[in-house]
């Protein structure tokens, strides 16, 4: 399968709709996002390896988490967990600015020198424990965590702004529910509106708000 077939399934599939996210996949090269061992499986609808154990997501639920987040061009997003940087690029294909923080040191190095190669010079991509956000950027028009949280991390929920909608996994280690949340400010009161959208497994979520490492 190529770029054009992937597109063509997922669009298919119901995962895709939005033209913009559709123009932005359509650009980005998912094989230069995965080891040179698995580039023949880099357009299937498959999660592969990326090293420190974690991988990079199937392209659908990639579609499917964007999609949920409703992305504007003026938005400044955090992205929670950049490993290889796939998804950090299609953000950076549809907004103003990117922040994105990964545990791994490893993969943060390698992100940042695909990114750069790849043109995406205006994200910020830093070490750090996720789970707790980005306090010192913060607040942000979306938030998407591509790690799975035991919890909701009410923390990270403060730094949306008022309006703003984060997408996140949320559940046991093996099994989540994919979550959607909207902040709303209303008479020196805040709310957050919380629908599910379907079941999903992703990698955990390591920090103090999230999974121990060691576990």
């Amino acid at each position: 399968m190529n770029r054009e077939a992937m597109i063509d399934f997922l669009k298919n599939s119901g995962y895709l709709s939005s033209p913009e996210i559709v123009r932005a996949m359509s650009r980005i090269p998912r094989h230069e996002f995965v080891d040179p061992a698995f580039s023949h499986q880099a357009y299937k609808d498959t999660r592969l390896p990326i090293g420190c154990e974690q991988t990079i997501s199937k392209p659908s639920t990639v579609a499917f988490m964007t999609e949920l987040l409703d992305v504007k061009p003026n938005h400044r997003i955090l992205e929670i967990g950049s490993g290889s940087g796939y998804q950090t690029a299609i953000l950076s294909e549809l907004c103003r600015k990117v922040y994105s923080v990964e545990w791994h040191m490893q993969l943060v190095r390698q992100a940042k020198d695909r990114l750069l190669r790849l043109g995406y010079s205006t994200t910020r991509i830093e070490q750090g424990d996720g789970s707790q956000g980005w306090p010192s950027a913060a607040p942000f028009d979306r938030i998407i965590i591509t790690a799975g949280a035991p919890d909701i991390p009410e923390t990270v929920c403060y730094q949306l702004v008022n309006g703003g909608i984060m997408v996140l996994p949320v559940g046991a280690r093996d099994a989540q529910k994919m979550i959607k949340i909207q902040r709303t400010d209303c008479d020196n009161d805040v709310y957050f509106d919380i629908t599910y959208h379907g079941d999903c497994e992703f990698v955990d979520l390591i920090g103090r708000l999230g999974w121990t490492e060691s576990a």
